[in-house]
């Protein structure tokens, strides 16, 4: 079994921003502790197309492709109203479903969606994303998919330039002023490569 509290503390690392944005400065932890009862509940289902690397038994990096077959979005939003309301109450619970949806994206039936490129920061720069990114590949190909797409802030001009380095090339721009608000980033480039 996939150690959950580990993949929750990468996240958390590395998607700061966007953990802030759900729970506030001061709610993260309890905000990890609901995700962590969510996973929990929803047991292997949960972490379903998510790849990990592992170095010396420590989570060092994640990518999840999620494909049209994996949308489940009502179960989905069920289990998580009730995982983040035992611990986040009523408007904790609001707060953080409105910042985790928030780039929320239709997966078409062609499509391998990327999510959840996370990597630990000693070690990043080391080809570690571009090996999950290649595996997410690999599968999306199985599952016959034609193409990968993905979203990045268009102000991470480090993930940008890897993505393009990779054979991603920007499909269109997604402004959106809640994501101003929330996570203080309006502009997020839909990235695509084609897998044929």
């Amino acid at each position: 079994m996939i150690d959950a509290e580990a993949i929750l503390a990468l996240h958390q690392e590395a998607f700061a921003d966007k953990f802030y944005a759900a729970f506030g400065k001061k709610g993260i932890a309890k905000g990890s502790k609901a995700l962590l009862l969510l996973w929990q509940s929803q047991g292997e289902q949960a972490l379903r197309g998510m790849f990990v690397a592992e170095w010396q038994q420590q989570i060092i990096g994640t990518t999840t492709l999620r494909t049209w077959e994996m949308n489940n979005e009502t179960t989905f939003l069920g289990d998580t109203r009730l995982a983040l309301q035992q611990i986040l109450g009523f408007w904790g619970t609001i707060r953080a479903i409105l910042a985790l949806s928030l780039l929320n994206h239709q997966v078409k039936r062609s499509e391998g969606f990327i999510t959840d490129v996370a990597v630990l920061a000693p070690f990043r720069r080391s080809g570690l994303a571009t090996t999950l990114l290649a595996f997410a590949a690999q599968e999306a190909i199985l599952l016959q998919k034609s193409y990968l797409g993905l979203y990045v802030s268009s102000s991470n001009t480090g993930a940008y330039a890897l993505y393009r380095h990779l054979g991603f090339y920007k499909r269109r721009t997604r402004r959106s002023w809640l994501t101003q608000l929330f996570l203080e980033q309006r502009e997020w480039a839909y990235m695509c490569k084609d897998l044929s």
